[in-house]
């Protein structure tokens, strides 16, 4: 399990703290991966049950709360990060390598409304 790194190393985005826990799918296989603990554009912080694959690729999807409805989001991300936490959960750090453009503008919406500047890059 990868633990290098700490809390800002990397990280090109600044971070949204998700205050209500967003499912997240793997949407290749519909299973459940874990729940967002915090987003930026540029990727996640998730809690899972079980670490998953260093370095490997997903194909992620959440619906994103936004007033009455929900933003569906698609990317494909990246894991660059894991941590097990004392309580036993692990934290996993994954970057998004591919969103397309109506995801990366209902993202960018999100976090607008949520208070973060989304910016372009």
């Amino acid at each position: 399990m990868t633990t290098e790194g700490n809390e800002t190393g990397g990280r090109r985005a600044p971070r949204q703290a998700v205050d209500v826990l967003v499912p997240v799918v793997n949407a290749m296989t519909q299973r459940a991966m874990g729940l967002t603990r915090d987003i930026s554009r540029g990727g996640m912080k998730m809690q899972v049950v079980e670490p998953l694959v260093d370095q490997a690729l997903y194909q992620v999807r959440m619906e994103l709360p936004m007033g009455e409805g929900r933003l569906p989001v698609e990317a494909g991300a990246q894991v660059v990060r894991q941590q097990r936490e004392p309580d036993g959960a692990v934290l996993v750090g994954l970057r998004f390598v591919h969103l397309e453009t109506a995801h990366r503008e209902r993202l960018g919406d999100w976090l607008l409304a949520s208070g973060v500047d989304a910016g372009t890059s």
